[in-house]
């Protein structure tokens, strides 16, 4: 199916101040969706946090950029010994009953095994803690009893009005959903937010999200389809809350930490799917120019995703 019929779509969704959860709906009819969620966000928690030193027997506070329709990786940070965690997001989109239809799967012992070989809590209070979280009659008491302070929408005020340091902040496919100049803001916030010794760690998606699966994936497009086109171009078609991208490479993440002097530790790219080769030459001029230097244009296309370790 042609990406602008996708596209279109979205456009006339984001028009409403539903349009966000009714375009998320498709994804969730899928009967293994829940468990999915959180098989997925439990991998990619616990895979972050293990990539860094971080001691979780001292006081830790934790900040989350974006977290989307699932609590699940805030309390496995509370479960993994944080003492502190805020998550936060432009919308208010976390339900208590989506929450009770995937706690039940963290409930396991294996997850509960490797929660207490990654923190600072013995396996009989992980399991403790989360018997006490599964028996909550509410999110805010789950949020409560967890120190999990959730903002949404949020703005960098409201974070610092909550907490300004913090001994680790992290994003799961996030940043690509994030403008340019609010990510140079935040940039700028992390290297004042973050103490001393700590970590932030970060997966971004590179690709156009309409070669995405599903019913509205463009199988005939190059999965770095939306490189090709003027800034005006794709801000017609998907400058919208829903389908925003920023089309930005991993060199785009690197100058802006390098330019906040926070130290990369390790990228780790990924090419996760099959490629459709895209030819550098028809990339936008209104793409280069958004790095500081002329970018090799090989290296645009380079990694599918990929995550930054990234120490102060």
């Amino acid at each position: 199916m042609d990406w602008r019929i996708k596209a279109s779509l979205q456009k006339i969704l984001s028009i409403s101040r539903i349009g966000d959860k009714l375009n998320h709906i498709p994804a969730t009819l899928h009967k293994n969706y829940h468990h999915n969620v959180v098989k997925y966000q439990f991998h990619e928690c616990i895979r972050k946090f293990s990539y860094t030193q971080i001691d979780t027997n001292q006081k830790c506070k934790a900040l989350e950029i974006g977290t989307g329709y699932s609590m699940i990786s805030p309390v496995i940070l509370y479960l993994l010994g944080f003492d502190k965690i805020i998550t936060v997001d432009i919308d208010g989109d976390v339900s208590f009953k989506t929450f009770e239809k995937q706690v039940k799967f963290l409930n396991d012992k294996n997850s509960i095994d490797q929660i207490s070989d990654h923190g600072s809590y013995p396996k009989e209070v992980v399991q403790e803690k989360l018997n006490t979280i599964v028996n909550c009659k509410s999110l805010d008491e789950v949020l409560e009893f967890c120190n999990i302070k959730y903002i949404a929408p949020y703005t960098l005020s409201d974070i610092e009005n909550e907490e300004s340091n913090f001994d680790y902040i992290y994003s799961q496919v996030v940043f690509e959903h994030i403008p340019p100049e609010f990510l140079v803001a935040l940039f700028k916030k992390f290297k004042i937010w973050l103490k001393e010794g700590s970590y932030t760690v970060h997966t971004i998606n590179f690709i156009d999200h309409y070669t995405n699966p599903g019913i509205f994936e463009d199988k005939k497009i190059s999965e770095f389809n939306f490189l090709r086109f003027s800034d005006r171009y794709w801000k017609f078609w998907s400058g919208n809350s829903i389908a925003y991208t920023n089309r930005l490479s991993y060199l785009y993440y690197e100058e802006l930490f390098e330019s906040n002097a926070l130290d990369i530790i390790d990228f780790i790219g990924e090419n996760y799917r099959p490629t459709k080769v895209l030819d550098i030459t028809q990339i936008h001029n209104d793409v280069i120019k958004k790095y500081r230097s002329k970018p090799d244009l090989n290296e645009l296309t380079r990694y599918q995703r990929g995550t930054f370790i990234v120490k102060r």
